[in-house]
């Protein structure tokens, strides 16, 4: 869906994203679990007081996914980033005070083809984030705002304009239990209406409903999200680190995949990430994650009169990911490989196999 990755690119990149997520993303995709992370601030906006850093990420990218971000200062921090998909931004600005951080960028956009009368197209568009962050006495918290919407200049009744809004609270704190030791919560809820298919009342799936663009949906969705887990850092040796995370997720639907009235939840438990981040030398490590989780309960109604909840249970497909990491001394370089660079090492290192997977990039940080 064209239009609704556009919508969620600007609404994801604009507020958290514009960091490189490499690292991460081989050591099982969620941030919240390495504080140290020059990327922590994206889901706690006070960690980025704990550098200074320029950053180039999606390098490698075809299909403008470059994003750059400079940060700086002693005691006040300042910095500023740029998101090459985001074509309308005016502004993404960062600052910190020490103690907490803060986050804002705006965006807008305005055409007039200025023609008279029924001949006259105009469009506006305009989108606010925010996001705040700071160390509590219970814990780091973090929370994050967006709000984005279109004016396609359309009066017709069946028309609606596109917006979308999102909202997000990350809790991150020591919590002794079991074998863990700490404590990792995060909320969101979103709203997006995509309005350029027509359905009628009739319509029990997204498959009924008459396209005028198949790239969105008239419907507006709206979704909501609880995910609760706990984790432990493990130190198996000098040069290792290895991490493990349980926990428990709940997601809704409303209006579903753009249907009217269709909805979906779903209860996860558990799932689980391992991980495991190894210097190999003094300038190269290698990164591996697992993710895996069950399904304990999912429904899904149409939303008719006589629909009846379609419900499944079972485990959720198992993931696994691979990045490495490489010191030069005055900058570090995190890139995607392919696993076969560790089972075929002689053919990937003498070039007669690429080491790196389908729309691969790399991320070039500078630390000072």
């Amino acid at each position: 869906m064209k239009n609704v990755k556009t919508l969620l690119i600007f609404m994801i990149t604009t507020t958290l994203l514009l960091a490189s997520e490499q690292r991460v993303n081989s050591l099982g995709g969620n941030v919240g679990y390495w504080a140290d992370d020059d990327n922590s601030w994206t889901a706690f906006p006070h960690t980025l007081n704990n550098s200074n850093l320029a950053q180039v990420s999606g390098l490698g990218s075809m299909d403008g996914g470059h994003n750059a971000i400079v940060r700086w200062g002693e005691g006040t921090k300042w910095g500023f980033s740029w998101n090459q998909a985001n074509d309308n931004d005016m502004i993404n600005l960062q600052w910190g005070n020490g103690s907490m951080g803060a986050t804002f960028g705006l965006a807008m956009s305005a055409t007039d083809n200025g023609e008279a009368g029924a001949l006259n197209e105009s469009t506006s568009g305009m989108g606010i984030s925010a996001s705040w962050g700071q160390e509590m006495g219970f814990g780091d918290l973090g929370v994050s705002f967006n709000n984005y919407s279109h004016d396609d200049g359309v009066t017709a009744d069946e028309d609606q304009d596109d917006a979308d809004m999102a909202f997000s609270v990350n809790l991150r704190r020591a919590q002794s239990l079991w074998i863990f030791e700490n404590m990792l919560v995060g909320f969101t809820y979103g709203s997006n209406n995509h309005t350029t298919a027509e359905c009628d009342d009739d319509a029990k799936t997204v498959s009924d409903c008459e396209w005028v663009d198949s790239d969105a949906m008239k419907d507006a969705q709206t979704t909501m999200a609880l995910n609760t887990s706990l984790y432990s850092h493990i130190e198996i040796s000098d040069n290792t680190t290895g991490l493990i995370a349980m926990g428990f997720s709940y997601r809704s639907y409303a209006n579903f995949m753009g249907s009217k009235d269709a909805t979906r939840s779903e209860i996860e438990f558990p799932n689980w990430t391992f991980a495991v981040e190894s210097a190999m030398t003094d300038w190269a490590t290698c990164r591996m994650g697992v993710n895996a989780g069950y399904l304990l309960n999912a429904a899904s109604n149409l939303g008719g009169a006589d629909d009846k909840d379609i419900t499944n249970r079972g485990g959720v497909a198992t993931n696994f990911s691979v990045g490495l990491g490489f010191n030069y001394g005055s900058f570090n370089l995190d890139v995607d490989v392919k696993e076969g660079l560790f089972t075929n090492p002689v053919q990937h290192v003498t070039g007669y196999e690429s080491i790196a997977p389908v729309g691969a990039t790399a991320t070039l940080t500078y630390v000072w």
